[in-house]
């Protein structure tokens, strides 16, 4: 929960940036509107037309799709509304369903990143995935 406050924080507070460094956004269900997550994009310098997503779902709506659902939605928002060129994610190299959802929205497996991510006071390797602009997608 601390976590997620602070990254909403940083969010809110680089909204009023006319260069922004992150975009983000609460995840909710279409039907009853209940928060499920929070997701956002993390921005390069403008001349990179780079950004990193990111997204975290509470536990018990993983599995549904809605990783997959949320992954396409902001690449496509990357893309189509902030002409980036590339979209980075980097996934624990354990995270089986994340690395799935990367894959089903088409993004590539490009190299790894030795402990690098720290989980529960372990150091952890992480998979580096991006798309670009030019790759094939159907959404």
């Amino acid at each position: 929960m601390d976590d997620t406050k602070e990254t909403i924080k940083k969010a809110i507070d680089d909204k009023q940036n006319s260069n922004r460094n992150t975009i983000a956004w609460t995840i909710n269900t279409k039907d009853s509107n209940d928060f499920i997550g929070e997701a956002g994009i993390n921005l390069s310098a403008n001349r990179f037309k780079l950004g990193e997503i990111y997204f975290n779902l509470i536990p018990e709506f993983w599995s549904r799709g809605y990783g997959t659902e949320i992954a396409q939605a902001l690449i496509k928002f990357g893309f189509d509304k902030l002409e980036l060129h590339k979209i980075e994610a980097g996934v624990a190299t354990e995270n089986l369903k994340s690395i799935k959802v990367l894959e089903k929205a088409g993004m590539t497996r490009e190299g790894l990143r030795r402990q690098i991510l720290p989980i529960r006071g372990e150091w952890k390797d992480n998979y580096h995935y991006a798309i670009v602009e030019t790759d094939k997608r159907d959404y």
